[in-house]
This record gives structure tokens, sequence and C-alpha cells, in this order.
């Protein structure tokens, strides 16, 4: 691993790389998904980016909430097999090179990374599947490029939209020193307890208790990168302060108002992020809104993958004709 004031270049080499890697192809193999990797070069900050390409079939953007790690979108994409899915890890997140967000215009970077990778795609437009800080990134990309987003379906309460920001023990993380004591807590010390951080999410037990062990064990590995808490820090720290999310940084209702792709919110009633009455508002501002309320927290794809990817489904098949069902779907 090298380091820059800004970058952080990821060995892929090193015992952790490989262990998070090793832990991946396990719960990707749970699945059943088959999946390849490419590395893209971004310019303007230079990093890497790793991206997963599942399946085949018409394209289908994903761009992950959280430090931006694609792995924990495993369970979604196996309710979506007969489509190309592209899953970005988000710098610093999934083996993608680390960034100090303090450092770069976040809009531009969050601007910038979808578009990179669209364009190594060779891809006009797509629609965007996101949740969380990439629902906020994917709303800044539909707001600057309107015709490359042929939909999307935001996952959960967007961050920072409507005066909403993180939980307060998150915020804590922007706090120097203060965040010495709180950002160890986010690494697991063993497997067995890598998904009890979900409560925190509003995921129930039962919703925790349902997840393979697989996907424990990639929590564990991945989250004990030395990108990780480096990128937490520097991104919450970013976006937020002690009180709440910085006004740069929120989603307006002017904004919202500006969006123009279909959208499809899929909210869950115990999302910490952002209640359903943020979720009624948001659906009403944005023109071609709608809303599916849930009964899951911040992470429905995670909670009730099944009933997310049925919702997937059905939305892209009524709002695309050239994204219609394939024929290796089962018909709901």
């Amino acid at each position: 691993m090298t380091h820059n004031q800004t970058i952080t270049r990821i060995d892929h080499e090193a015992p952790e790389s490989i262990a998070a890697l090793k832990a991946e192809e396990q719960l990707f193999a749970h699945y059943d998904l088959d999946y390849k990797v490419r590395f893209i070069e971004m310019r303007g900050p230079n990093l890497g980016l790793r991206v997963l390409e599942v399946g085949s079939g018409k394209p289908l953007l994903m761009v992950p909430g959280g430090a931006g790690d694609a792995w924990p979108l495993a369970a979604l994409m196996a309710e979506l097999k007969g489509w190309r899915i592209i899953a970005i890890n988000r710098p610093g997140g999934g083996l993608s090179d680390g960034i100090d967000h303090r450092q770069v215009d976040l809009q531009q970077l969050a601007v910038n990374t979808v578009s990179t990778v669209m364009d190594a795609f060779d891809l006009t437009q797509a629609p965007i599947i996101c949740n969380s800080m990439g629902g906020l990134w994917s709303t800044w990309f539909a707001l600057e490029y309107p015709e490359r987003v042929q939909l999307m379906v935001q996952m959960g309460c967007p961050a920072l939209i409507l005066n909403t920001s993180a939980p307060f023990f998150m915020r804590l993380l922007g706090v120097p020193l203060v965040n010495g004591f709180i950002a160890p807590m986010l690494q697991p010390k063993e497997s067995e307890n890598a998904l009890e951080f979900l409560s925190t999410q509003g995921s129930s037990q039962e919703a925790i208790d349902r997840l393979p062990r697989e996907a424990a064990e990639a929590a564990y590995r991945f989250y004990n990168l030395p990108t990780y808490l480096d990128t937490w820090k520097t991104l919450i720290s970013t976006v937020t302060t002690i009180g709440g999310g910085r006004d740069h940084f929120q989603l307006s209702a002017g904004q919202l108002r500006r969006v123009t792709p279909e959208v499809l919110f899929l909210w869950g009633d115990t999302d910490p992020f952002g209640d359903l009455q943020v979720a009624r508002l948001a659906a009403n501002l944005i023109p071609n809104a709608s809303l599916h309320e849930m009964q899951t927290g911040h992470l429905p794809f995670l909670d009730e993958p099944a009933e997310t990817g049925r919702l997937i489904r059905q939305f892209l098949r009524e709002n695309s004709p050239a994204l219609a069902q394939p024929v290796t779907q089962a018909v709901e």
C-alpha cells in the first residue's frame, strides 16, 4: 500500500487483500454468481477503481452506499439474474484505491466516478440502482447528466436528502480525538459478530440471522482493510458536523424537483437515516417518482432481497420496454 496526500494505492497482493478477495469469492459462490473484475484508472484524481461485472444482458449500474463496498449487493444481484450488473466499488471501498475525501471536491468525485465507469463500459445510458451515499452520488450524477440515467432505484434513504443526516454515533467519526475511540468500533474483531452493526442500520435481528456466514466473513475481511477507517472518517467529516449534515451537500427540495429520470424509492419503516415522512416528501418532489414502503431498515436489499428484487424487476419492466423482464427470470 502506497500513500500520497490524497490517494492510498491498494496492494492487491497483501495478505489482507487476498483474504478479502477470497471472502468475496465465497459469498458470490453462495449465491451462484459468476463475476469478473475490471480495474479502471480514473483521472482527476488519479486512482484505481475496482468494478464487478455480474451476468449478461441489458446493463444495470449499481452504486453502493457505506464506505463503497459492492459485495453487500450480492444477495440482490442473485435476484436480478438475466441482466448485466456493473457494480462500482466507490473510492475507498471494495479494494478500490482509498481517498481522503476532505482533499477533493466530493460532488465532482461522485460524478466523475460514475461517468468514468459508464465510459469504460461503453454505456451511453443505463438504469442506476443505489443506496445511501451511493444514492447521493447517483442523484448528483442524474442532475448533471440526466440523459445518461434511464431509471433510478433508490434503496433506503439517500444520504443527506432533505436535511437528513447520519445517526449521531456516525457523526462522531468527524470529531477529532473522539473519532479515535469511535472508529475502531466499526471494525469487527471476528467474523462471528461482523454483521451485528446492521442493527444500527435498522435491520431486525431476524433479518441479520438470515444472512449467510459468507456475508459475515466478507464483512469481517473488508471492514478490516487498511483503507476502511480512513474512508469512513474522511467521508463523514466532509459531509457532516456533530450537529447534522453540512448544508453544502444536502439534497434540497429544489434539486429534487430537477431530477428528471423515473425514480423508485424502496424505503424501510425503521430506516434510521430518514423516516417515511421524508420518503413521502421526496417522492412528491421528484416529478416522476414512486415510493414503496417496506418493513426493513436502511438496507432493504439485505433485509428483504427477494422482495427488493421483485420490486426492481417490476419497475424495470413497467417503465422501459427495452428493459423488459429477461426470459430467464421467473414470471411473478
